[in-house]
């Protein structure tokens, strides 16, 4: 009978592993199987793992990136497929999601490598009586990643409609800043301006709006003075061409729109007899090119882009000896650059 209780004991001590780590399609890669197998061997000292086809227990690992945070959920099943234990990770660096996944399955491994069932002890094994064992403390940063085991109940995995990428479909986020343009006023103009960005986890696609003030310029010509200001708004659909949880790159596409202010006297809009504080509106396609930096909550944002209005806006004077002179026109082509800081708040 001994020799028969020490059989599943010897077995469930010296248990094979296999690893399989998946990562979610089109989005930043962070864990590899190969790197985590390397880092838990280096950390066990050993090498636990082996195929699939022979492994005793099978441990799966999930990927996810999400508002701008790494997330996994790793899990333990039996060959016969069932759930053993299960851990949910959230990190907000590559490197975090590497070490704190390395440690989770290090522990699923040396939990079922030292753990015994219940009903393998030795039926003729009595308890002795004496004083009772010293339990390891377990430090409180690495109790939130002790694996469940068999002695506990199996908490079953929440719905997706709890998840937190189902609580938060979009993230959006709100900023401000500065731009500098070209061809919009008589010489370069700088502008003031206003930023939302309205984003998909998980999705490379996201849509920008952007509202802008360009600070006035005067300019004289003979006895006629002109004062020009602008504002315009940009509304953009962006497609992340380099994704990246702390750097990517867009390119972006979408509609200009917004209207030259003028103050002058005795000026005509491309010889149509205007009042001369009138607006003169401006509507063009516009193709940009943004640089993101951030951690996902907080980014930094760098945009090149430019507008082509079909329509320009020309402004004349007549002079003293009634000819008609030009004052100033918006150009073919309206660059412009821009830097914004940007913080998501939803």
């Amino acid at each position: 009978m001994l020799g028969l209780a020490l059989v599943p004991r010897a077995a469930w001590a010296d248990a094979s592993f296999a690893l399989s780590w998946r990562s979610e399609v089109g989005a930043p890669v962070c864990v590899t199987e190969a790197a985590l197998r390397d880092a838990v061997e280096k950390k066990l000292r050993r090498k636990p793992f082996t195929d699939r086809d022979r492994a005793d227990i099978v441990i799966e690992g999930d990927e996810v990136f999400t508002a701008g945070r790494f997330r996994a959920r790793v899990t333990q099943r039996e060959r016969s497929g069932a759930v053993l234990g299960s851990r949910e990770l959230d990190a907000s660096s590559c490197a975090s999601l590497i070490r704190t996944t390395t440690i989770v399955v290090a522990l699923f491994i040396e939990s079922e490598s030292a753990g015994e069932p219940e009903e393998d002890r030795p039926p003729s094994e009595e308890p002795v009586e004496g004083p009772a064992p010293e339990v390891e403390r377990v430090p409180p940063e690495n109790r939130a990643l002790a694996p469940e085991t068999r002695s506990r109940p199996l908490r079953p995995r929440p719905p997706a409609s709890t998840s937190e990428a189902s609580r938060r479909p979009f993230d959006l986020s709100l900023g401000f800043g500065g731009a500098a343009a070209v061809g919009l006023l008589p010489s370069p103009s700088a502008s003031v301006r206003v930023v939302a960005r309205l984003s998909r986890p998980g999705s490379r696609f996201s849509f920008e709006w952007s509202g802008g003030y360009s600070l006035p310029q005067t300019i004289r010509d003979e006895l006629v003075r002109g004062t020009f200001s602008a504002v315009d708004q940009q509304l953009r659909a962006c497609l992340a061409v380099v994704p990246g949880s702390k750097l990517s790159l867009d390119a972006c596409g979408g509609l200009f729109w917004g209207a030259i202010v003028p103050s002058t006297t005795g000026v005509d809009a491309a010889g149509i007899k205007e009042r001369s504080d009138a607006w003169r509106p401006l509507v063009a396609p516009t193709a940009t090119v943004a640089l993101r930096l951030g951690d996902g909550t907080r980014s930094v944002r760098f945009d090149l882009g430019l507008a082509a209005p079909p329509v320009r806006r020309a402004f004349h004077y007549a002079t003293t000896d009634g000819e008609v002179e030009r004052l100033y026109t918006t150009g073919q082509v309206i660059v412009f650059v821009g830097l914004s800081g940007l913080i998501t708040i939803l």
